[in-house]
Parts: C-alpha cells; structure tokens; sequence
C-alpha cells in the first residue's frame, strides 16, 4: 500500500503522507528525490502535509547521516508541516529540539485547514500557490487507505 507520495510545485518539494508511516523504500526514494531535487540550489522549501503518518526513527535517522546532506545544513531552509495528527505533532517537536537534529528551527507546524498559510510562509508565488493546492489533493488521491 503507498503511503507517501511527493512532487514539484514550483520550486517548492511537497510531501503528502496517508494515515501510516512509509515504508522504508517509499522513504528512501523521497530522501533521494528531495536531496537531488535541492542540490546546488540556494534554499530548500518543504511543504509536507500529513494524516498522521511519519517517518519512524530509524528513516529519520538514515536521513540525518545521509552523506550527501551536509550542504543542506548551511543553506537556508523552510520546512512546513499541515496535519491535525497530535502525534505528528509530538514527532515535529521532537525532530525540532535544538541539539537534536539538522533541522531543529526550521518546521513550522500549521492545523489541516490552513494549507495556503503554510504556502504563504514558504513564499509561495502565487503560481506556487495553486499548483501545490492542487498537487496536493492529486497526490493524496494515490495514497492507499487503511
């Protein structure tokens, strides 16, 4: 069952998550995909929209020592997180807690309906804008259902 599915608006990298964490190719081929999506550019800008589902430690982790991600450490970077998911929520902090992660500072977290807000924080143009509205709901529509 297909539990992520991501792709481009604009410049901006969108992620849609199901209700389910992904499985460990779903999420290593997103990882693949963003990092050379994101190399040599001068910023990243993350839109990841979520049911519930998150990657579990040891994705997070693959992702953090992933060797080519260093150069993403020093360019500026914006990451926001739209879900109702408490426990996604609880995640987002954890993966935010300064000493903790590469990111730590860089997620902004935004309640379901408030999806053009988190655009608007990624300056989105406002072709950015209506392509990953629409984006969004095209990929959630290939997400597997529990």
């Amino acid at each position: 069952m297909k539990t992520m599915a991501f792709g481009m608006a604009g410049e901006i990298f969108v992620v849609v998550h199901g209700d389910c964490g992904p499985s460990d190719e779903e999420w290593d081929r997103y990882v693949d995909a963003w990092i050379t999506h994101f190399q040599g550019r001068p910023r990243t800008r993350t839109l990841i929209v979520t049911d519930g589902g998150s990657p579990n430690p040891s994705q997070w982790q693959r992702m953090v020592t992933n060797r080519r991600l260093p150069d993403f450490y020093r360019i500026p970077s914006r990451y926001c997180v739209v879900t109702d998911s408490t426990f996604v929520r609880g995640v987002m902090g954890g993966m935010d807690a300064p000493g903790l992660s590469p990111f730590s500072g860089r997620y902004k977290l935004f309640p379901r309906g408030q999806l053009v807000s988190a655009l608007r924080e990624l300056d989105a143009s406002p072709f950015e804008e209506r392509t990953a509205v629409s984006l969004v709901d095209e990929l959630r529509e290939t997400l597997g259902k529990r």
